[in-house]
């Protein structure tokens, strides 16, 4: 399992797959509703009703190590659907767009909340977590992490996403690119958090065709604005 690699926790007697994945079902819960920094792991071992207080640092090691361990639990299908994309865009007989490689950020998150009936938390979780060193470095080259801290998810979906983003946009320089990508990324995960929240608490959230259509212009319009900006126009 991509989640047991993570932390290298591997090799563990019967019934810590059933007691990891509790875990992590708990944790991803506490961390979206409360944020990241509220949470401890005695607390997850706890709400996990775990006897020992110390089973979230025995199978994670660290926090950082608990979010990489929610994030491999829950990206392969992300990252696979991403893959789907990024392989129809390849085989196509023109070069992607931006709307085209925005949805590869866009769609595959969505779909999450739209496979299944239950309520979920992941979208939420990504949104307090992004702020997290671990997911920071991917947006921020040559930002350093904690020591210790597992190394940053660096999907192949997502290296596609930025090496054609930055071949569409070369007049760009690195560090406004950079910015872009960030508050592209934050731009998602917050929209997609609350689009989450609407639909596990009322009933008047959009439909996902329109999240994402509404979603996937606002980014293309932030990662193409005109840059310098223009000037403030005159008259009146």
């Amino acid at each position: 399992m991509s989640g047991e690699k993570a932390d290298g926790a591997t090799g563990t007697a019967p019934g810590a797959h059933d007691t990891r994945a509790r875990l992590i079902d708990v944790a991803e819960r506490l961390f979206a509703e409360l944020g990241i920094e509220s949470v401890s792991l005695r607390i997850v071992g706890i709400e996990a009703g775990q006897r020992n207080n110390s089973a979230a640092q025995y199978h994670f090691g660290s926090k950082a190590g608990l979010i990489a361990a929610i994030i491999a639990a829950r990206s392969a299908a992300v990252d696979g659907r991403r893959a789907e994309l990024v392989a129809a865009l390849r085989s196509a007989d023109r070069r992607p767009g931006p709307a085209d490689l925005v949805a590869l950020l866009v769609l595959p998150l969505v779909e999450t909340i739209d496979a299944t009936s239950e309520r979920t938390w992941y979208l939420r979780f990504l949104a307090n977590a992004m702020d997290h060193p671990m997911l920071d470095a991917p947006w921020r080259p040559g930002r350093s992490r904690p020591p210790g801290a597992p190394d940053p998810p660096d999907p192949p979906g997502l290296r596609y996403l930025r090496r054609e983003l930055k071949r569409l946009l070369p007049d760009l320089p690195d560090a406004e690119f950079e910015r872009r990508m960030r508050w592209t990324s934050m731009t998602t995960f917050r929209v997609l958090a609350d689009y989450e929240r609407q639909r596990s608490t009322t009933a008047g959230a959009p439909p996902s065709r329109q999240v994402v259509s509404d979603l996937t212009r606002m980014l293309v319009a932030l990662l193409t604005a005109p840059y310098p900006a223009p000037g403030p126009s005159s008259g009146g």
